[in-house]
């Protein structure tokens, strides 16, 4: 009996499920080497496991599989109107990983995805050269590449950043951003800085960190690998987003928020700051109160075309309170809204 309780939930990535067709990429290979021990499982298609009915993502996040797959259409995506465009007319965003390790009470992917089992999809050249046709139709580009999953985490596991990067500086019309909360930033100092490529830390304060962000870097651990990158003279984006209402603490947890984020970084050289409150999909919303038991999923939201968010009058009054701090200490050119 003590040892079913200790073993109940299975190691990570126990489980691997391949696509027939992505087996022989070199990536595949170069992820397969590193799990000897996982069970691999062939598949037909990637949905047959990733987008089956009757999935519980809640529960997989304790011990995930891992599906390794062939993108084949669909590979760059217009901007959506709820991430920040920075008023970039070209702003797309790809997904070559769906899904992260991380454990977010209010990330969307657990209303999109019916699965949170990690989803890498190997075929990268077939991302760029899609890119490039892109590039030629529109000059110039602002693609994000982690909206859907935080890249950084699986580095180690799927050795994509170089590709990237070397992408990057062969591509100078296109501008690439990085979104993280994770404090995997060694790698980038194997490369000289990039003008086009954008490294954004997604902060939040640590009263939102150790309640609503599970598995996540500390605060201050994000502002230092944030400041590590910056010293080299990479571009740094700060992501104050979302913006989490806390009852009657809120005001004061985001004035020690800030000066937290003066205190440990050299906010005179961020590149660019986001702000916006908490916001999703009504119908993501939906199906994450099917499992979630946490009070974010359950606030008395206001919906307005279909997206779910703080009444009007709050989300103004909380934007409005950090966007005044931060412009205390920063050109307002630099901050943007959403």
């Amino acid at each position: 009996m003590k040892a079913l309780k200790n073993n109940y939930f299975l190691e990570p990535f126990s489980h691997i499920y391949v696509e027939k067709k992505a087996y022989d990429y070199p990536l595949s290979k170069i992820i397969l080497e590193k799990f000897k021990n996982s069970k691999v499982i062939f598949i037909d298609n990637y949905n047959e496991i990733f987008s089956r009915n009757n999935q519980n993502p809640y529960i997989q996040k304790l011990s995930p599989s891992l599906i390794i797959a062939v993108k084949t259409r669909e590979l760059i995506y217009k901007g959506s109107r709820l991430c920040h465009d920075f008023k970039e007319e070209n702003f797309y965003y790809t997904n070559f990983i769906l899904n992260c390790l991380f454990d977010c009470d209010y990330c969307y992917l657990k209303g999109m995805n019916l699965s949170s089992y990690p989803l890498f999809f190997v075929n990268l050249n077939d991302y760029f050269l899609e890119i490039n046709k892109l590039i030629k139709d529109k000059k110039r580009i602002y693609l994000s590449i982690s909206y859907d999953s935080d890249i950084l985490l699986f580095e180690r596991l799927y050795p994509f950043l170089e590709e990237w990067l070397n992408f990057a500086k062969k591509n100078s019309q296109v501008n690439i951003e990085i979104r993280t909360k994770s404090t995997n930033y060694k790698k980038f100092l194997d490369f000289d800085p990039s003008e086009n490529v954008i490294i954004s830390w997604s902060l939040t304060p640590e009263e939102v960190i150790s309640r609503f962000e599970r598995k996540t870097p500390s605060l201050r651990k994000r502002l230092e690998a944030a400041s590590k990158l910056l010293e080299k003279g990479w571009k740094i984006n700060l992501a104050l987003d979302p913006l989490i209402y806390l009852d009657n603490t809120w005001e004061e947890t985001y004035k020690n928020f800030i000066n937290t984020i003066l205190k440990e970084i050299e906010i005179e050289k961020i590149n660019s700051f986001t702000l916006g409150v908490f916001r999703i999909p009504s119908i993501y919303l939906k199906r994450m109160k099917k499992f979630s038991t946490s009070p974010l999923a359950f606030y008395p939201y206001q919906t307005k075309r279909g997206i779910a968010t703080y009444p009007e009058d709050l989300k103004i009054k909380m934007i409005n309170y950090v966007k005044n701090m931060l412009e205390e200490h920063v050109d307002s050119s630099k901050i943007y809204i959403i």
